[in-house]
């Protein structure tokens, strides 16, 4: 009866065992679930056009990854929000301000200053925008830092147009109405709102600056390449962090029947628009978007004429932002050593090896204990005989002394050879006290029969 109980004890403590690293495998083996927020920019803008096509990508290629896309003010709000750790992702532009804990996943496109004015306008470059009204993006925008600078560059003070701050979905129509005269924007080649401007027939790009004098090696803008690259190396002495672009021969389809827009290619200048993170985000985590957006380019290249500018090459060159590690592994292919590689796993076994090993030092410890305790029941019933044994006997009484001893003997036996007791010092110990007993009790009957008065 005793070694069923161990038994149904013992198959307790394996079970609850099972159970206990069933449960630890399931959570080794399914990935938990990660939730992100990522910050974009308006919401009918460039940034959450593309946000909204990377998020899809990630999402359908890691269904544990959840990511919430929140549409902002733009750069400077997205950086701000990384800083306060209400955000995890961001789109910004390369320029913006921001502090230490921000990092770059990967550069993901240009963006180029689209210089639009009305057709009516007279506008043909920067210099002309005295008495007119301009819209310049969002109050606080990278857009409109990034164009307040370049206006320094050219030595135009802005107080002497009508600046104007509004979404650029908003700016294009009022552009495309004739309420402003221009429009100056930081945005991405193919950008819906520059799209539905000039195909409106109302709007027409505008240069930068004037061309240089005839005579000179370079007559026209028609070399547009050389004067992005012109411009931008005497603006990058004032802001860093500029590059040279080029808006294409009739990049934008312009109305109907008619040629597209640019008839010439225009000389910009921009920066680039850039994943970034915060720095707490895993490792591992940010190995896994940076693989998965260059795994699906091109299927975001069908989505966004934006993405079809990621490359591995290019797109960790001159960033502001220092790569977080999970993006540079993915880039440099770093291999992980085999502890590396292996560490969860072998995290895993060392686990189930202790809790196993545990368990059996646990169940080892019980059941010595178990036999202890048997052990010292037949000490404590020797004992009482013993006492009994002292305290003054008859012969009768050494005939019951000496029968309770023969079952004490005979239940230890059979308690024996069912491995509830252990032969062992302890058994020892036992046997002596028994045998010692039994000494006691033929000294005492034999005392007892040699004084037969005493005894009558």
């Amino acid at each position: 009866m005793e070694s069923e109980t161990i038994r149904k004890c013992l198959i307790g403590v394996v079970l609850t065992s099972v159970i206990l690293l069933g449960y630890m495998t399931i959570n080794w083996i399914t990935p938990t679930q990660t939730s992100l927020v990522f910050v974009t920019g308006e919401k009918e803008g460039l940034y959450r056009e593309l946000g909204d096509a990377i998020v899809t990508e990630i999402q359908q290629a890691h269904p544990k990854i959840k990511i919430q896309v929140v549409s902002t003010a733009g750069s400077l709000d997205n950086a701000k929000r990384l800083q306060n750790n209400t955000a995890d992702l961001a789109l910004v532009q390369n320029d913006i301000q921001a502090t230490a804990e921000i990092r770059s996943i990967t550069a993901i496109h240009p963006e180029l200053i689209h210089f639009l004015c009305h057709k009516d306008s007279g506008i043909q470059t920067l210099h002309d925008l005295t008495g007119k009204k301009v819209a310049v993006g969002l109050k606080g925008s990278g857009t409109e830092r990034f164009t307040i600078e370049l206006l320094g560059y050219f030595g135009i003070d802005p107080s002497t147009f009508q600046l104007i701050h509004l979404p650029i979905n908003e700016a294009a129509n009022q552009l495309v109405a004739g309420e402003l005269s221009a429009i100056l924007y930081l945005t991405g080649l193919g950008n819906s709102a520059v799209k539905k401007a000039i195909g409106s027939g109302n709007v027409k790009f505008a240069q930068l600056a004037m061309p240089p004098k005839s005579g000179t090696p370079t007559a026209t803008w028609n070399d547009a390449n050389l004067w992005s690259e012109t411009l931008s190396t005497g603006f990058k002495i004032h802001y860093p962090h500029v590059s040279p672009h080029t808006i294409p021969l009739m990049a934008y389809r312009g109305p109907d029947s008619q040629p597209g827009h640019p008839h010439q290619p225009i000389a910009t200048v921009g920066v680039k628009a850039v994943l970034v993170c915060h720095n707490k985000l895993p490792n591992e985590l940010a190995e896994t978007i940076t693989r998965t957006i260059f795994e699906h380019r091109a299927v975001l290249s069908q989505k966004h004429i934006a993405f079809s500018n990621l490359n591995e090459k290019s797109s960790t060159t001159h960033l502001q932002f220092p790569l977080h590690p999970g993006a540079e592994q993915f880039f440099q292919r770093k291999e992980p050593g085999f502890f590396a590689e292996h560490i969860e796993v072998m995290g895993f076994a060392l686990t189930l090896s202790l809790i196993i090993w545990s368990t059996l030092v646990w169940a080892k410890r019980w059941y010595i204990e178990r036999r202890k305790n048997r052990i010292d029941t037949y000490y404590k019933a020797i004992d009482d005989v013993i006492k009994r044994l002292h305290d003054g006997t008859d012969l009768q009484e050494i005939a019951e002394l000496e029968n309770e001893l023969l079952k004490i003997r005979q239940r230890a036996s059979a308690e024996l050879v069912k491995e509830q007791l252990a032969a062992n010092e302890s058994y020892i110990i036992y046997q002596n006290m028994l045998n010692g007993c039994q000494a006691m009790l033929v000294r005492m009957r034999g005392k007892l029969q040699a004084s037969p008065d005493e005894n009558a």
